[in-house]
């Protein structure tokens, strides 16, 4: 850890931002951890200066014992809360990619290393849930803080407050903390399911025919699965919709490209091109994606589709 300048330490955006970004695990130590009496505290402070002024007054040695008595242990408090956050470990977790609209999960561990209880512990976020918590000795728990996806590329976590009043409720002790921690966010699917653009003439690219191959069976339809393999008899009869599966050479490929968009908007084609991606995936043919600036070859698979979809969240951006 590196060390502070003066003007560093004294800096007031320091005490509500934190110290800058950095990979985790951060230990809470001395230099991160603030204290300032709450409203409670105040009120306390107050109450204490008028009963050491009556006891001064009236010359009442009971008063004196009593002011003195809660003076130290308001005092006291200053140093159990102090101890409650001191030497916390905050550790991040996974960061699974997300869709605009859904929930991002930054996952958040809390190490207590110390052979003590640490009670009435919170985690604060901008835009999240607060969360509190007790962390056992010798113990760790996760943290998950939900923040809205509102729009696509990276989402970085914001500064997160870790707090407690314990043991009193008089003393707010705080730490704001700094990770470099994100979650990619991809375009939301659009919820109209179109057929594939047509590439060539024809709705899907056939690298063989049929003809060479050997009937396989079938399997329930999919969104996205060429039309041409529709079990249509019977589907005539009543039946479930089913595709037919075949063995051989054939290579079915999806050509998703910009201009086969009909929707004007940017982000209204990107929802456009993510639905087809997914669906392609579903499908389970190759499919290939090209895009002003990119151009991802033909694949299929999870690891293509999220090459896919991150192109797509950061197209421009």
């Amino acid at each position: 850890m590196a060390a502070l300048s003066l003007r560093e330490r004294l800096d007031l955006r320091r005490f509500f931002r934190g110290e800058k970004a950095t990979d985790g695990p951060i230990v809470l130590s001395h230099r991160r951890i603030f204290i300032l009496p709450n409203r409670y505290g105040l009120a306390l402070a107050l109450l204490l200066l008028i009963q050491w002024l009556t006891a001064i007054n009236y010359g009442n040695n009971l008063a004196f014992i009593l002011t003195f008595l809660l003076a130290a242990a308001a005092m006291a408090s200053v140093l159990y809360g102090y101890r409650n956050l001191s030497g916390l470990i905050v550790d991040t977790g996974k960061a699974n990619p997300v869709f605009v609209g859904d929930q991002a999960l930054f996952e958040l561990r809390l190490n207590n290393r110390a052979d003590m209880h640490r009670y009435a512990i919170e985690l604060k976020l901008k835009g999240a849930e607060t969360i509190r918590m007790d962390i056992p000795a010798e113990g760790t728990i996760p943290a998950v803080l939900r923040v809205r996806a509102e729009k696509r590329g990276w989402l970085e976590l914001d500064s997160v407050i870790i707090s407690t009043t314990f043991p009193l409720g008089i003393f707010y002790a705080w730490s704001p903390i700094n990770l470099n921690y994100r979650i990619m966010v991809y375009p939301k699917p659009a919820r109209e399911r179109l057929p594939f653009p047509r590439s060539g003439g024809d709705h899907l690219d056939g690298r063989a025919s049929h003809s060479s191959d050997d009937f396989h069976g079938f399997r329930a339809y999919q969104a996205g699965d060429p039309f041409k393999h529709i079990h249509w008899k019977g589907l005539a009869k009543g039946g479930d919709p089913l595709i037919r599966q075949y063995t051989g050479g054939e290579t079915e490929i999806i050509h998703l490209s910009w201009t086969d968009t009909r929707e004007t908007d940017t982000e209204a084609r990107l929802s456009r091109l993510c639905r087809w991606l997914l669906d392609a995936e579903q499908a389970e043919v190759r499919y290939s994606l090209h895009m002003p600036g990119t151009t991802i070859a033909e694949n299929r698979g999870a690891s293509h589709c999220r090459k896919c979809l991150e192109a797509l969240a950061l197209f421009h951006s």
